[in-house]
C-alpha cells in the first residue's frame, strides 16, 4: 500500500477521533447521556482506525479491501494495540449499547469513562504529533 495514502487516512482517523472526543466533553458538560456516549464511542472507532494504519496491521489492510469496518476488525485491532485501547474499546463499546442505543445509564457513568478514553486520545496525540 501506498505509504503516503496510509499517513494521509491514518491523520484524517486521528483529527476526526479529537474532534469526536471534544463534542463528547462538550455533550456531556450539557448532560446529553445518548448524543455524548455516541461521540466517545466515535472517537474511540476513529483512534483505533488511527492508530491501526499507522501500525500498518492486518485489520487496517483488511477494512481497506472490505471498504469498511467491522466491529470484529475494531475489536481484533484493539487487542493488538494494546492493554490501554483494548480497555478504551470496551470502554466505548459500552456507551455505544448502554448509553446510546439503550439508554440505560446516566450522565455520571459516561462521565466516569473520560479518562481511560482520554489516555487513547493522548496517545493518538503523541503518535501523529498533534
Amino acid at each position: 500500500m501506498d505509504t503516503a495514502f496510509n499517513e494521509t487516512r491514518a491523520r484524517e482517523h486521528a483529527g476526526l477521533a479529537i474532534a469526536m472526543f471534544s463534542e463528547g466533553l462538550n455533550l456531556i458538560s450539557k448532560g446529553d447521556i445518548i448524543q455524548s456516549s455516541e461521540k466517545l464511542y466515535k472517537a474511540v472507532e476513529e483512534a483505533i482506525k488511527a492508530l491501526a494504519i499507522a501500525k500498518n496491521l492486518d485489520e487496517a489492510r483488511e477494512a481497506l479491501e472490505k471498504g469498511r469496518w467491522t466491529v470484529s476488525l475494531l475489536d481484533r485491532a484493539a487487542i493488538k494495540l494494546g492493554d490501554g485501547v483494548r480497555q478504551a474499546w470496551a470502554e466505548a463499546y459500552f456507551l455505544h449499547v448502554n448509553g446510546f442505543h439503550e439508554v440505560r445509564i446516566g450522565i455520571d457513568e459516561v462521565r466516569a469513562r473520560i479518562p481511560i478514553i482520554q489516555e487513547l486520545i493522548n496517545e493518538v496525540k503523541r503518535e501523529f504529533a498533534i
